[in-house]
């Protein structure tokens, strides 16, 4: 089983317990990042990380989450534990667990 985080609130419409990434794209000449997940019922979100980033958002500017994944030490922190840590912390995603193994 790849990771996935399993929430301490479900998301409600209806109740989504579990997210999963889908698909990470980076732009390196627009220095953006999205990051795009599904819910356990199918249901798709995303986030956006531009440079530079949206007035008033606490979220880092998409070149400096590139710099942080261009030079993450990946061999203890899977890049899926990552950016869904990112997500966790920028507010995108509610609380929960990271499990699962790295694919």
């Amino acid at each position: 089983m790849a990771e996935v985080i399993t929430l301490i609130a479900p998301v409600t419409f209806p109740s989504s317990t579990v997210l999963r990434l889908e698909r990470i794209i980076i732009d390196l000449e627009a220095k953006s990042v999205m990051i795009q997940w599904l819910d356990n019922a199918g249901r798709g979100f995303s986030a956006v990380y531009p440079t530079p980033p949206p007035p008033g958002q606490q979220q880092p500017a998409g070149q400096a989450l590139i710099a942080t994944l261009n030079t993450a030490n990946l061999s203890t922190l899977s890049l899926v534990k990552l950016l869904l840590q990112r997500l966790q912390t920028d507010g995108h995603i509610a609380a929960g667990t990271i499990g699962g193994v790295p694919a």
